[in-house]
């Protein structure tokens, strides 16, 4: 699979380390919370913020990076974020299966999040394309990506660094071998 690019993980970190932490700063010394809470606010609350946004920015972080896809004889993996899937290679639709350039494919671009991460750049987890098909997406934004029907209910929308490489693969795994 294409890495997640540091621009998605750094804004990942900025929204869940930065943007609470400045809050916790910034909103006091501005005037905006009650002046006299400052004083009441038990001394614990900025540190152990901080630790648990720290916590929370590495394992986000993690799942970021864990991004990627296995194949063998039996099975295609697609692991992404916080998502996992193994789906037998005669669970694929790979007769149905095309490497698409989602600026002029559209209907193949994930439109509603159901369970899963969206940033810009980054779109991993259960999606909603906009065809209407229920997808596990794991991509990285760019524009060309391989759209893999199943016989499951859901599709697989993936942006691996050489998708035709892999579709071949899956074809020709999926092939009816001779004297079977």
């Amino acid at each position: 699979m294409r890495p997640v690019s540091t621009q998605s993980r750094v804004m990942l970190a900025a929204l869940v380390l930065g943007l609470p932490l400045l809050s916790l700063v910034i909103l006091p010394t501005l005037g905006i919370a009650d002046p006299g809470a400052v004083d009441r606010t038990p001394a614990w609350v900025v540190p152990g913020t901080a630790a648990f946004c720290v916590a929370l920015a590495v394992a986000l972080d993690w799942g970021l990076r864990r991004h990627r896809i296995a194949l063998d004889a039996s099975a295609l993996e697609v692991t992404t974020s916080f998502y996992r899937r193994r789906i037998a290679l005669g669970d694929l639709r790979i007769d149905q299966a095309r490497v698409a350039d989602l600026d002029e494919r559209t209907e193949l671009r994930p439109a509603l999040k159901t369970n899963g991460t969206g940033l810009p750049g980054f779109k991993s987890g259960w999606f909603r394309l906009r065809n209407g098909n229920k997808a596990l997406v794991a991509t990285v934004g760019g524009r060309r990506a391989l759209w893999l029907p199943t016989r499951l209910g859901y599709d697989l929308l993936l942006e691996p660094v050489r998708p035709q490489a892999l579709l071949d693969r899956l074809r020709e795994l999926a092939a009816p071998k001779p004297g079977r």
